[in-house]
């Protein structure tokens, strides 16, 4: 039977230094991989005309030029919508999508994972039903719904259905399954914490890496 590794008198492997620094390697290679397109775009954004359209096209630039970049603010600044315009609704939508389902996600997940209340597996069963539909299939519903609340043709129309999304739910809920443990939660309802601080306080820094 194979020593298991142990550090500070806990078992922390079954395997061998050998096999972790294998898998290390092999992860490192398939990042780097998968790091290949973003670098070869990169890469691209950066040459001039002339080494872009070269044929055979190298991968990496070898004159490096900002061109690209300045006659792209150039061009967009003459049309009617102008690129900085494109900047702040991009960052707008992403920042407030973003935070507000966060905030939603972990708040249901809290609920989820940790209130025991009648339907809740019923209704976490729903949420894992949901994974299994596209964004595509509901986008009629979803203009419908968003048509009906005078949402159309408003920042609201791409925020909100961010922060609708049940992927986040799903993983935030079993994140908190595995990583909140209900004692520690208890000993903070003992000490007079209410839920919601309990969840800011006590279970939203448990569950910072999801």
């Amino acid at each position: 039977m194979a020593k298991l590794r142990t550090r500070n008198h806990k078992v922390v492997l079954a395997r061998s230094a050998g096999g972790d620094a294998g898998i290390t390697f092999l992860l490192v290679i398939l990042g780097a991989f998968m790091f290949l397109p973003m670098v070869y775009a990169i890469s691209q954004s950066l040459k001039p005309l002339d080494e872009l359209w070269m044929y055979p096209p190298r991968f990496l630039v070898r004159k490096i030029t900002l061109e690209n970049y300045t006659s792209l603010f150039m061009l967009m600044g003459t049309n009617w919508v102008p690129f900085s315009r494109y900047i702040f609704n991009t960052v707008l939508t992403s920042v407030g999508g973003t935070f507000g389902h966060l905030f939603i996600a972990s708040l249901a997940a809290y609920t989820m994972a940790k209130i025991k209340f009648p339907g809740g597996q019923l209704m976490f069963k729903t949420v894992q039903t949901s994974l299994m539909f596209n964004s595509t299939v509901t986008a009629i519903t979803s203009f419908i719904l968003l048509s009906a609340f005078k949402m159309l043709d408003t920042y609201w129309a791409i925020i909100i259905p961010a922060w609708g999304s049940t992927l986040g739910l799903y993983l935030m809920k079993q994140f908190m399954d595995t990583n909140v443990p209900d004692t520690v939660l208890e000993s903070a309802r003992l000490d007079g914490a209410g839920e919601l601080r309990t969840y800011w306080v006590i279970a939203m820094p448990m569950v910072k890496p999801a």
